[in-house]
């Protein structure tokens, strides 16, 4: 991959749809290889070279429990596709941007303003509006970034306020989107008579509510 920018690298290991897989079911938990191999149906060598491609690019690392090797997520970064009939780009937007939210708006006004028409003032524009996108590109940045934060503070409160191992699994499920017993159960590896009493005394403690349709489905009470 020598010569390739970071986005376009990490694109050339998305490009497969078994990685893209094996990140899905990491985003909702650690997992170890034959924990991978068998949601997946992949055999554990196949799923090890996969891993290993993902380590390369530095969006998943591995750490060892008890006698385990579990694998995770460990990037928190924004891949950012450009096509036009102009231009073409793929980058990556990492670090903490300085919001000038002031700088932004003189951006806007410049861009927005009447043209005279002219070539120099075309392009003067031009440039205030590649300004405006990198800024929102920025902002977009740090929104993914707080949101990790945040759900890092959320998954700390679960582990304090929840003493039962399953109940605290199963509130993890419902925020990372599993919303029905089946897929909690399927998810995360829990029989589904047990995540049917998890939720029942999650529903008693006030912490989560059902919704009735075609189908029950739940979600934090809040």
């Amino acid at each position: 991959m020598a010569g390739k920018t970071m986005a376009e690298e990490i694109l050339e290991v998305l490009g497969n749809e078994s990685r893209r897989r094996i990140l899905n079911l990491l985003s909702k938990k650690p997992c170890y290889v034959s924990e991978i191999s068998y949601s997946l149906k992949m055999s554990p060598k196949v799923v090890l070279d996969h891993l290993e491609k993902l380590e390369n690019i530095g969006i998943v690392r591995c750490y060892e429990e008890g006698r385990r090797r579990y694998y995770n997520i460990n990037s928190n970064l924004r891949i950012e596709i450009s096509i036009t009939p102009h231009r073409f780009f793929a980058s990556t937007i990492k670090g903490e941007p300085e919001l000038e939210f002031d700088k932004l708006m003189k951006h806007f006004e410049n861009a927005f303003k009447p043209s005279t028409g002219s070539m120099v003032d075309l392009f003067r524009a031009l440039r205030d509006v590649e300004e405006i996108e990198k800024c929102f590109s920025e902002m977009l940045g740090a929104v993914s970034r707080r949101f990790n934060d945040m759900f890092e503070e959320l998954l700390d409160e679960i582990e304090k306020e929840i003493d039962d191992e399953v109940e605290r699994i199963v509130m993890l499920a419902i925020t990372k989107g599993a919303d029905t017993p089946l897929k909690i159960s399927e998810s995360f590896g829990i029989p589904y008579n047990d995540v049917l009493k998890a939720l029942k005394s999650l529903e008693s403690k006030n912490l989560v509510e059902k919704e009735e349709g075609d189908e029950i489905y739940w979600r934090i009470k809040c």
